[in-house]
């Protein structure tokens, strides 16, 4: 066993050790995070056009977010090393990722024959505005944030004539617990495009000016 593997197998050990939502677990799992976005050793696509960079960026956020809520679970360390089972789950949510949007693109090529059509499908500009190193407590933050929405900034930021398809419930639904854009669009009653457009033009820059503020980088103390 290598010697990255051996000190992931430490730090897997220091996590799975403490119980969930304690203090010590977040630490040692901040830490085990900072190694394995230091090492190098994540799976990466062959270079591709910046779409499917997009989507290897939400895979990567998945995966990484799927890591701190499954990894005491779902590793074993006697059937092969951290980063092989890493990879392949990152390469399974990667295929899961080009899939969907395979689908949502057939999708629109057969039910959108109207003036929608005329312009850009804003799916290709949507992807999670959560980067994968933002400390998990930060992650917390935002979730709460968005939760408790104070001052009503995200609830009063609709579609018009669309209360409830405003952004505070859009990012709830597709951030938090993962809805796909059709299924956003089918609770919050407007079409599919609309969310979409609506996310681009008005919901990311709410979300994005929250994270400019308040996140912080794993390892953003211990950078070289």
């Amino acid at each position: 066993m290598d010697e990255l593997n051996l000190h992931l197998q430490s730090l897997i050990q220091g996590v799975c050790t403490h119980t969930p939502s304690t203090l010590q677990h977040r630490q040692a799992l901040n830490r085990l995070l900072r190694v394995i976005l230091k090492s190098g050793c994540i799976w990466r696509p062959s270079v591709g056009d910046v779409y499917e960079e997009n989507l290897y960026e939400e895979a990567l956020n998945k995966t990484m977010f799927n890591l701190t809520k499954t990894l005491c679970d779902k590793y074993n360390p006697n059937q092969g090393s951290f980063f092989a089972w890493f990879n392949t789950c990152l390469r399974h949510k990667y295929t899961d990722e080009i899939r969907a949007v395979k689908r949502d693109r057939a999708r629109i090529q057969s039910r959108w024959q109207s003036d929608e059509m005329k312009f850009a499908d804003p799916l290709d500009r949507v992807h999670s505005p959560i980067d994968a190193t933002l400390l998990l407590q930060t992650w917390e933050s935002f979730v709460e944030w968005i939760a408790k929405d104070s001052g009503g900034i995200l609830s009063s930021c609709h579609i018009e004539n669309n209360p409830k398809a405003n952004c505070q419930l859009i990012a709830h639904l597709r951030l938090v617990v993962g809805k796909e854009w059709q299924g956003i669009a089918v609770e919050v009653g407007s079409s599919r495009g609309a969310i979409t457009s609506h996310w681009c033009r008005k919901c990311e820059f709410l979300l994005r000016e929250w994270l400019s503020t308040n996140q912080k980088l794993f390892g953003e103390d211990n950078h070289d």
